[in-house]
């Protein structure tokens, strides 16, 4: 499918865009001072791959929303280890 994408640009004849059309993200270096009322947000980012793959793709958290994932994951870990045992097959 890509294949067929390429090849279907390629014979059109369309020219890729310039580098001039092409907008680039403005980088503020990390010591750059900040402006009135604002505030630095700690970021937390984490590369993942799928089992079976060798695509990655990095995911970025604020710190807040971080702790607040572990939090919550630690939480569903707890509550399924404090859950009654149930066995269904054995009879008292």
């Amino acid at each position: 499918m890509i294949l067929a994408l390429l090849m279907s640009a390629a014979l059109s004849g369309a020219e890729p865009p310039s580098a001039e059309a092409v907008p680039t993200a403005e980088k503020i270096p990390v010591s750059a001072p900040l402006q009135n009322r604002e505030k630095r947000i700690k970021m937390i980012c984490v590369t993942d791959t799928k089992t079976g793959s060798r695509f990655t793709r990095k995911t970025c958290y604020p710190l807040d929303e971080w702790n607040a994932k572990v939090e919550a994951s630690r939480q569903i870990v707890s509550d399924y280890q404090m859950a009654p045992q149930t066995n269904p097959g054995v009879k008292p």
